[in-house]
């Protein structure tokens, strides 16, 4: 009755908030004494089997779970569980989904009876069990130094309306956690939890916040001041908030209010046009934007952009899955529609792509004006104005009308849907010039400049646009050929900042302070002496970029860099080729590289060290993961470890250094070497559900599994194999390492099935999908005895659709060395086809081999280039999708499964209907393999 009294209470007082909050079970407020005696009637009655009358008492074995998720760590919730009340799913009375399922619906009743938290987000969804005692354990312990951390690098940013609305700071906390681990994202993606703990724990110490009752916020206070950094990190984030909440007063702006301000695009998260000349004309391009505040706020955003490709407005066909994690810069081949999203993902949920077309959006024109700069290239001017003396391009929609100026000449165009015109801006401009360029809204600045000053901006397009990091000073120099006498400063449409011009100057250096991060409008005056009369008004994009998004990157200040493609990797990513590492810095330069596997707790568990030369990255890197990652003294540290850090050290340029997390994942394979020298996995189970499946495949029958019990651990064949597990939607698999003296040298037999041939491409593409995607240990064997059995089903499909004669000849390739595959490239060739057109593409084909060796862009416009005759008769459309689709079904199957499946089976039927396709893919990506493995150079394209 006791805790029932007091949950009822708590409720009542949450429910009168604004907005109403959450209850915790972590909020029972009983005495260390009372506590006990709850803990040890909840172990009495899970040792007496846990019977109908014990049930009956609910509340707390809530209490008790909440208590345990205090205390998890990120491994395994049940096994502690089991270890604080012993006898839990072990006796023979105990039904493990059931029970287990029990603790979610006694949660439940909480929420419903006395508004209890409740999940939210990727987390919930995963672990759907384990989330509800986790999220009432309101901060588990391993996490409370990073939200010191986080409430200390974000004091700078906190504001009273902030402190004010839990809602609005826990959106701004999430949005800088993206260099924090992947648990405490997971936990900050419940942004009003996030939002609600961090404004009791700003709170000052003899002051009361209605989100969290004293008692749980002295324990968590107490909790983040057990170690000297955290207790340094709170003192000095309530200490900022102290001081913002005597201030006494909110923001001066006026008109809009801070939320309808904030909804503004922020430009760091915008996709950038430009112009590159090529060919005698201009060439659109569209620069990909960088997605890493999304991904920190969004942990559903970082899991689709790692796993669907994207589409870009303007471009002809999808971008590979992973694409958009890394900067990189896209041809147009017609001008992005307004009405269109720039950009979407394939498959892509509705919020995420909704949220994606919100942040990054192109301005809609009908005009857009590009500066030209050297090197062919032109970049556009986000204000819309122009300078005498300077040369732009002009870029309009069809249906819009240029200015009859005789210095505006058309050009080519730059893209289908649009028309383009040369501007050769004269130094002297009349005003009737002037009104006709302000009709298509373009403005002329002539005798005054505005440029940021001091610390060098991170970006500054010459004209309206400048980007600083949070943090740094955002100074700028205003200056005016004519006599000015004020200044009169906006921003975001706040109340004006008049400035005066100092005397017989005609330059203004002022500094705007306390920008928020994001994008804001600065309108800049200038005012006569002739009676205050205005002379001339111009406007800024100041962006104010978050620190967090490349908290891995270099030490502020130094001269060296350290890069990874995609942005985040995980450290299973980085350690199996799926990622890359790249250092820049002072070029012909040596540089130190540590790289150090640690533990779930952070200790050192294995360090690798290497002098590396700078710029490093590409083939080196590749180099150094096969010599150096998966050797065998590194293998047991591999599987134990939890993050990987990475750091790179110059003597007089600095320290960078980044840290990969293995990831917080509902299911996982550990391997481990047993003293008979053999290997044993485990699987680590964090779903809850008590119904997983696991099958074993062998490298002899790939597509054939073998079932066995998900809780016991499993012996690894002698030759390798394949351990994948399936719970619900989730999956984890990884490849099982072969004893030396069993490494497969030939292909495993793939049966095949005639009958139904879609069914039985499918079936292959689905069965390559599994070896492709799943992890690898650190062990050099078993990524070969993985390649060996994606080759097999890779021949396997192409012999299916190919034909027999092809077939005939993918059996002559499997035990010949690289100067043989050579000699069959004349008969791949000849196998092509036997029509004319067919002939005259294998002949383009091998014609270009060596053009295509070194570049996959190469590769797949020539390609796309070569069959563009046979392609129409096929009803697969583009030619370069399809170049793109036959490329990947001929060299990694497993990767058209990603494809959009009525897309992905419709193109599926065109190859099986003209085969030829098929064969002329596999003739070029088997001629580019010929002859770089006869060249000895390094593979492309072979990143998983």
């Amino acid at each position: 009755m006791k805790l029932d009294d007091h949950f009822r209470m708590l409720h009542k007082r949450r429910q009168a908030l604004q907005p109403a909050a959450p209850v915790f079970a972590l909020e029972h407020d009983l005495s260390g004494d009372d506590l006990e005696l709850l803990l040890a009637a909840v172990r009495g009655a899970v040792a007496h089997g846990l019977d109908a009358r014990y049930r009956t008492w609910w509340l707390p074995f809530v209490v008790f779970a909440a208590e345990i998720g205090y205390d998890y760590v990120g491994d395994e919730y049940w096994p502690l569980l089991a270890q604080r009340a012993p006898g839990w799913e072990s006796g023979p009375q105990w039904n493990v989904p059931r029970n287990r399922n029990r603790i979610k619906q006694w949660f439940k009743q909480f929420a419903h009876d006395y508004g209890g938290a409740e999940p939210r987000g990727g987390f919930a969804a995963n672990f759907n069990i384990i989330a509800w005692p986790i999220t009432h354990a309101v901060m588990p312990a391993d996490l409370q130094r990073q939200m010191a951390q986080l409430l200390f690098e974000s004091r700078g940013v906190l504001s009273a309306e902030l402190l004010a609305d839990p809602n609005a700071l826990g959106a701004c906390l999430a949005s800088r956690t993206g260099g924090y681990s992947e648990r405490f994202r997971i936990f900050c993606a419940n942004q009003s939890l996030l939002g609600q703990v961090a404004v009791a724990l700003l709170s000052g110490d003899d002051e009361e916040t209605p989100y969290l009752v004293r008692s749980t916020l002295v324990r968590l206070v107490a909790g983040l001041s057990n170690e000297q950094s955290s207790r340094s990190w709170l003192a000095r984030a309530r200490q900022s908030a102290d001081v913002i909440r005597s201030s006494g007063f909110l923001s001066k702006a006026t008109g809009d209010t801070p939320a309808q301000r904030n909804r503004r695009v922020p430009a760091v998260t915008n996709p950038k046009l430009l112009l590159r000349h090529q060919g005698g004309g201009w060439h659109p391009y569209l620069e990909l934007p960088d997605l890493t505040p999304l991904q920190a706020r969004h942990q559903q955003v970082d899991q689709e952009l790692r796993s669907l490709r994207a589409r870009v407005e303007g471009h002809p066909r999808p971008l590979a899955r992973g694409r958009l994690l890394y900067p990189d810069k896209v041809p147009l081949s017609a001008w992005p529609r307004p009405d269109v999203p720039a950009i979407e993902l394939e498959r892509g949920s509705t919020a995420v792509n909704n949220l994606i077309a919100e942040h990054c959006s192109i301005d809609p024109g009908p005009w857009w004006v590009f500066r030209k700069r050297s090197g062919g290239v032109a970049i556009e001017v986000k204000g819309k104005f122009v300078r005498p003396g300077n040369e732009y391009c002009l870029v309009g929609r069809l249906d819009s009308k240029p200015p009859s100026l005789s210095w505006i000449v058309q050009t080519m165009a730059p893209a289908e849907g649009v028309h383009a015109f040369d501007l050769t801006v004269p130094q002297i401009i009349s005003a009737a010039e002037v009104d006709q360029l302000a009709a298509i809204g373009l403005a002329v600045v002539s005798d005054v400049s505005i440029r940021p000053v001091g610390l060098v901006p991170g970006s500054w397009d010459g004209e309206g646009a400048i980007e600083w990091l949070a943090g740094e000073p955002a100074m700028l120099a205003v200056s005016c050929a004519r006599a000015s006498e004020k200044c009169v400063v906006t921003v975001d449409r706040g109340l004006p900042i008049v400035l005066e011009f100092p005397e017989d100057q005609s330059e203004l250096i002022f500094a705007l302070e306390d920008l928020a991060v994001g994008t804001h409008d600065v309108n800049v005056s200038l005012l006569s002496s002739e009676a205050g009369r205005p002379l001339i008004s111009g406007s800024l994009a100041i962006t104010i970029r978050d620190l967090h998004t490349n908290r891995e990157g270099a030490t502020e200040g130094t001269a060296i860099r350290l890069f990874t493609t995609p942005a985040r990797p995980k450290m299973t990513e980085l350690w199996d080729g799926r990622a890359s590492l790249s250092i820049d810095g002072p070029l012909q330069t040596k540089a130190e590289l540590a790289i150090i596997l640690r533990d779930g707790e952070g200790r050192e568990l294995a360090k690798l060290h290497r002098s590396v030369s700078v710029p490093f990255g590409g083939s080196a890197w590749e180099r150094l993961t096969d010599q150096e990652l998966r050797k065998k003294r590194l293998f047991s540290a591999y599987e134990e470890a939890e993050s990987c850090e990475v750091s790179v050290f110059q003597n007089g340029m600095g320290f960078a250094s980044m840290v990969c997390e293995r990831g917080f994942d509902p299911l996982r394979w550990v391997l481990a070497k047993q003293h008979s020298g053999h290997h044993e996995a485990r699987l680590i189970d964090r779903t809850g559900s008590g119904d997983t499946h696991v099958h074993l495949f062998s490298v002899e029958a790939p597509l054939v599994g073998e079932q066995y019990d998900s809780r016991q651990p499993i012996a690894v064949p002698a030759a390798g194999g394949l351990l994948r597990a399936t719970a619900g939607k989730m999956r984890a698999a990884i490849i099982l390492p072969p004893e030396p003296n069993r490494l497969r040298q030939r292909h495993p037999a793939v049966p095949r099935c005639w009958d139904d041939q879609l069914m039985e491409v499918q079936r292959l593409i689905e069965g390559h999908r599994w070896w492709l995607d799943a992890d690898l240990p650190a062990d050099p064997f078993a990524h070969h005895q993985q390649e060996q059995v994606l080759e097999a089903l890779t021949t396997a499909l192409v012999s299916l659709v190919a034909g027999h004669r092809w077939a005939k000849l993918e059996r002559k390739r499997d035990p010949v060395g690289a100067h043989r595959q050579l000699e069959l490239l004349d008969e791949m060739s000849k196998l092509v086809g036997a029509a004319p057109k067919q002939r005259a593409v294998a002949r383009q084909i091998a014609g270009h081999l060596w053009q295509w060796l070194d570049s996959p862009a190469a590769l797949s416009e020539g390609f796309a280039d070569a069959i563009k005759a046979l392609v129409p008769s096929s009803g697969m459309g583009d030619h370069h999708a399809a170049a793109e689709f036959l490329l990947a079904l001929a060299s990694r199957p497993g990767s058209v499964a990603s494809w959009a499946d009525a897309e992905r089976d419709r193109l599926l039927r065109c190859v099986l209907l003209s085969p030829v396709l098929i064969r002329a893919a596999r003739f070029a990506v088997l001629g580019t393999e010929a002859l770089r493995d006869a060249s000895n150079q390094p593979a492309f394209g072979v990143g998983r």
